[in-house]
């Protein structure tokens, strides 16, 4: 298999444009910059400008000042003379000789797939591979060079390849193969950034390691939980579930559905989790029924639990549906004797959401400064971000005037 320097392909890139040269002043590609030339080649701006000013000094290339296309600012950008179209000539012919695609030796989101794949030497395969996988930016230092192909890269010097071009890639290999590249990179995202921990779970069900992934949702369910997300809610339906994480994934899996108001899959969650001997599968159904439109059912349900077993979270529910309903003197008063029975047994979870939906119907009986209040309350409570900024929100635009929605 031939290789290419990276001054070797510098000069296959600028070949690309033969047509500008210092007669054109307008609309010139970024790609002639220098900082495009380095996102092409898959290498930092310092290392593109050290190969440029090599080619400038051997009289294969010469630049001038252009304003770039798309975004009116000049810049400068470079041009090939004729003794380096020579040379990208002789270089052309040298590698299609040998059966390598150019475009291949260049940037992999300008060529096709499987040219691009059946171009690579088997060791640059398991790199491009192991990019591909990343579905975020990391370091481009942090996985091996290649000799057979350009992996895109941004200015800083993180891995940049677009989902579609992703996908085209890995549509290429093999399923065992993708799983080792997942599992590398479930192990990258070990003692990184802990807000990636979805990317680790991500990679984890890719990889087909299926017990970690369940105890890593079941470790962070919290987080998870208070992050909803239909990408989070995605991977953990792809996920295969241990035997005896069932229920404590499902019921997992219906918290973060109920977030995303994929009552489907809540309901759907709820009927698996019917066949053991808890309330989690009434409760996801009432929130279900609520979120769905359904407040009057979701209340008789969730008050039905109340009434047998006292808990915040079927107090809060069942207040929410006659919220829902515009029942306010109902829910307060439903609010009002719930949290006698929940202070007399010490439950104080959920107090924040409670307060919140006091403000609520405040909200809706035109009292602003109670509103106001119970938000205070809620702020001063909660220990959740999320809540915070939701707070955060509905005070200040409550009090320029505008109108706001608690559902």
């Amino acid at each position: 298999m031939e290789n290419a320097t990276i001054r070797e392909r510098a000069l296959l890139h600028l070949h690309r444009f033969p047509n500008m040269t210092p007669n054109e002043m307008f609309n010139v590609p970024f790609d002639l910059t220098q900082d495009g030339i380095a996102s092409v080649l898959g290498i930092s701006r310092a290392h593109a400008s050290l190969e440029l000013k090599k080619l400038k000094e051997l009289g294969k290339i010469d630049d001038w000042q252009a304003h770039i296309k798309g975004s009116g600012t000049k810049r400068r950008v470079y041009y090939i003379l004729p003794e380096g179209i020579t040379e990208a000539g002789m270089l052309k012919k040298r590698f299609e000789s040998a059966g390598v695609s150019i475009d291949a030796l260049l940037d992999m989101k300008r060529c096709d797939p499987e040219i691009m794949w059946e171009n690579l030497s088997a060791k640059d395969k398991e790199t491009f591979g192991l990019a591909c996988v990343f579905r975020v930016p990391i370091p481009r230092k942090t996985i091996p060079e290649t000799s057979t192909g350009v992996i895109p890269t941004n200015f800083c010097g993180m891995i940049c390849i677009s989902d579609t071009v992703r996908e085209k890639y890995l549509s290429h290999t093999d399923q065992e193969s993708a799983k080792v590249w997942h599992s590398r990179a479930a192990d990258w995202w070990i003692d990184k950034d802990p807000n990636e921990d979805q990317e680790r779970l991500y990679h984890l069900v890719k990889a087909g390691r299926n017990t970690e992934a369940c105890k890593l949702t079941i470790r962070k369910s919290e987080k998870f939980i208070e992050d909803s997300n239909d990408d989070l809610l995605a991977i953990i339906k792809e996920m295969t579930v241990i035997p005896k994480h069932i229920e404590s994934i499902y019921n997992i899996r219906a918290k973060i559905a109920l977030g995303c108001a994929d009552t489907n899959d809540a309901f759907a969650c709820a009927d698996i989790l019917a066949d053991f001997l808890t309330d989690d599968a009434d409760m996801i159904r009432a929130e279900a029924c609520m979120i769905s439109g359904d407040a009057e059912r979701g209340f008789a349900t969730a008050s039905s639990l109340f009434n047998k077993k006292p808990s915040s979270r079927a107090a809060l529910i069942a207040a929410k549906c006659l919220f829902r309903m515009k029942k306010y003197d109902e829910a307060t008063a439903f609010l009002a004797s719930s949290c006698e029975v929940l202070s007399s047994n010490n439950d104080a979870t959920s107090i924040d959401e409670i307060m919140m939906l006091r403000a609520g119907i405040a909200y809706g009986r035109g009292r602003i400064d109670e509103s106001l209040s119970y938000l205070s309350k809620a702020e001063k409570i909660s220990r959740k971000a999320q809540t915070k900024e939701r707070v955060g929100a509905l005070t200040k635009n409550i009090k320029s005037g505008k109108k706001v929605s608690f559902d």
